[in-house]
């Protein structure tokens, strides 16, 4: 299982039930986002472009203001950064955009998942959880050539001043719930 947002859900959590993630949205250039939107599920699930921080987290139902006042403090612990996109990674069904720097999302999903214990990055499915943007993530698309056609659009930047809760809705399509600022102390 590659861990990404929308990807297969991990042993032990219920697709049924709808659940949520925790993710820092990253606006694409144009180009890049018309690749996403090629082959990836997750977009076409109505995921925005992002690197995931947890995945999956808490019910839809448990998402009360307790929750996100936690998500806030650890959110308060990291300040607002740039973050640039040089370079394309793979994972056996994935092509993604490495972020540089990677450990301040690396410091948030540890933050969570210590704060939730009982929720690990992708249900505990990895060892280590790899800072990534996906791009495509699909066991039937032409890997290398989606890999090609993104190099020429890099590098590009970004600034991350927030995390977003993420919620999966009606007919599996996934909207924003809450918008958490970093580095703002309560």
């Amino acid at each position: 299982m590659v861990a990404t947002c929308g990807a297969a859900y991990p042993a032990g959590v219920d697709a049924a039930d709808p659940v949520s993630a925790i993710i820092v949205r990253v606006a694409l250039p144009a180009a890049l986002e018309r690749i996403r939107r090629l082959d990836d599920h997750a977009a076409a699930d109505g995921i925005p472009a992002h690197v995931t921080l947890l995945f999956p987290f808490l019910p839809v139902a448990r998402l009360e203001p307790t929750i996100r006042h936690a998500l806030a403090l650890v959110a308060s612990d990291v300040e607002p950064f740039d973050v640039r996109f040089t370079r394309v990674g793979r994972f056996p069904s994935a092509i993604y955009l490495v972020p540089e720097p990677a450990a301040p999302f690396a410091a948030l999903t540890r933050g969570i998942a210590e704060t939730f214990p009982t929720h690990p990055p992708y249900g505990g499915a990895f060892g280590d959880v790899i800072p990534h943007l996906t791009l495509t993530e699909s066991r039937a698309a032409r890997l290398d050539d989606i890999a090609a056609m993104a190099e020429p659009h890099l590098p590009f930047a970004s600034r991350v001043a927030d995390i977003v809760v993420i919620v999966q809705g009606p007919a599996e399509r996934w909207r924003a719930h809450w918008r958490i600022a970093l580095g703002v102390r309560r």
